[in-house]
């Protein structure tokens, strides 16, 4: 019960910062996957912020003035471009596109819970029993996928939700090995 007044209460406090330009974002397709990158990895991927300040420029060098100072360690991108000299275009989950040094970027695979009181089940199974409530806002880490299912860990809890229900893990987009 502890646990769920956790999740419930960052909801209430993020829930002012995921609006109407949030649905467009996750309803937008993704860019087509290319193989053919300075990197080897494919584009587009979802990776993580590694620090709780991160800048994210206007252009792919130090010189270009910051455009969005993210400020959530672990938050998930979508890597969309990539330069020859490390730096990767990301774009967030209202669709806003900017560019970040690869240093800033990690490849461990989060999800943003976008649903208020979000179930997470004991197994990949509507059915299955119910072991928590996530609120929205919510950085979940990745552990698995199973036929439109995620398998996360937050706050000390592992479960299962709908894949549809993130941020950070849609079809169409690479989620392989960690890297940034």
């Amino acid at each position: 019960m502890k646990r769920q007044i956790i999740f419930l209460a960052l909801a209430a406090t993020l829930s002012l910062y995921l609006t109407a330009p949030v649905q467009a974002a996750q309803d937008a397709e993704p860019p087509a996957l290319r193989l053919n990158t300075p990197s080897g990895l494919p584009v587009p991927r979802f990776v993580s912020l590694k620090a709780e300040k991160t800048f994210c420029r206007t252009g792919p060098s130090f010189a270009h003035p910051v455009r969005i100072t993210f400020m959530r360690k672990g938050l998930p991108v979508m890597v969309v471009a990539e330069t020859n000299d490390h730096w990767r275009k990301v774009r967030d989950l209202e669709g806003d596109e900017c560019w970040t040094h690869k240093s800033k970027l990690s490849g461990v695979k989060t999800a943003l819970v976008l649903n208020d009181r979000l179930p997470l089940h004991k197994r990949p199974d509507d059915d299955a029993p119910v072991i928590a409530h996530l609120g929205r806002g919510l950085i979940a880490r990745i552990e698995a996928s199973h036929d439109g299912w995620l398998r996360i860990s937050a706050k000390g809890v592992k479960g299962w939700a709908a894949q549809s229900a993130f941020w950070g893990a849609h079809p169409g987009t690479s989620n392989i090995a960690p890297q940034n």
